[in-house]
């Protein structure tokens, strides 16, 4: 494929997946049934992203695993209205730290993407790296705080620390999703915290 159509089949794929609800270890784990072998996350990250090639067999296979059609991942997306929402400052993709208020302006979302009173953050650090390029930012809607497995989420501690992880239910505890071995798990239930909403959206650097 060349690369503009490589990359306008990453982005498919990814709206396709999002539209299911699905996260990328979700998808990874269908399409591995499909396959008779692992395919991890990582590999469908790159793909969305435009990182990777990808052949006819792995159209059909994520296809199957999304439940769409062939043509429903190489077609277009149509074109969407989009609005403006604000960008509030910076969250930490890292470990807890705290928050840095430094309005950098508005970033352009699709319509249907979040609610009225959704923002921007610009995540800082290295532990969601394999899901989130450098320099790009999140979306945070703050009128979904309800913890779905598997979902994304800003956090507040108590001492007013933040951060950006996936949330896992069995045990609770923000992973994150990192190269780098460094980054842990952070255990929830020991110490108070507040949802400051799920991150339903992404924007990464061209």
């Amino acid at each position: 494929m060349a690369k503009e159509a490589i990359a306008a089949v990453g982005h498919r794929i990814r709206e396709l997946r999002m539209a299911a609800g699905l996260t990328l270890d979700q998808l990874a784990e269908r399409v591995s049934e499909i396959r008779g072998e692992p395919a991890h996350f990582t590999t469908i990250a790159k793909i969305e992203r435009s990182q990777r090639t990808i052949s006819v067999d792995w159209v059909i296979q994520i296809a199957q695993a999304l439940e769409v059609s062939v043509a429903d991942i190489l077609t277009p997306t149509p074109k969407k209205s989009v609005r403006m929402i604000p960008v509030v400052g910076k969250i930490a993709a890292g470990n807890w730290q705290e928050a840095i208020q430094e309005p950098i302006g508005e970033i352009p979302v699709p319509d249907e993407t979040a609610g009225p009173n959704a923002f921007g953050l610009q995540p800082s650090g290295d532990s969601m790296n394999l899901v989130f390029m450098d320099g790009g930012y999140v979306v945070v809607d703050p009128d979904q705080p309800d913890l779905l497995d598997g979902r994304y989420y800003a956090i507040m501690n108590g001492d007013g620390e933040t951060t950006f992880k996936r949330y896992r239910a069995d045990p609770p505890r923000l992973e994150p999703e990192s190269s780098n071995p460094e980054h842990k798990p952070i255990p929830l239930g020991r110490e108070p915290f507040t949802v400051i909403g799920r991150v339903v959206f992404q924007l990464q650097p061209l």
